[in-house]
């Protein structure tokens, strides 16, 4: 995990990025606010952004995969997350 610190700004450009090196057909926007709605679950921001986009994208790919879920936060803010992922990484996700 990252130890210095991002800002918000830096940190979702770099995961959209990733999102992007991910999969080349990602619309820059769908990317950025993919990254955005990473950037909002704790977990996932703890990491570097190139991690949590690794994370999810093989998250995403798992038939089993568990919800992702914000604990502190009224889920039913930010509901496009999960099915904008879901549609996102369909094949497998090439090593960095």
């Amino acid at each position: 995990m990252s130890t210095e610190p991002t800002s918000a700004d830096a940190w979702c450009e770099r995961c959209a990025n990733r999102f992007m090196e991910l999969d080349a057909e990602l619309a820059a926007s769908d990317a950025r606010q993919t990254a955005q709605d990473v950037y909002a679950f704790e977990r996932t921001r703890a990491m570097s952004p190139e991690e949590a986009a690794e994370f999810v994208a093989l998250e995403m790919r798992r038939p089993d995969r568990a919800r992702f879920e914000r604990r502190a936060v009224d889920r039913s803010t930010h509901q496009r997350f999960l099915s904008k992922l879901l549609r996102t990484f369909p094949g497998d996700v090439p090593s960095a």
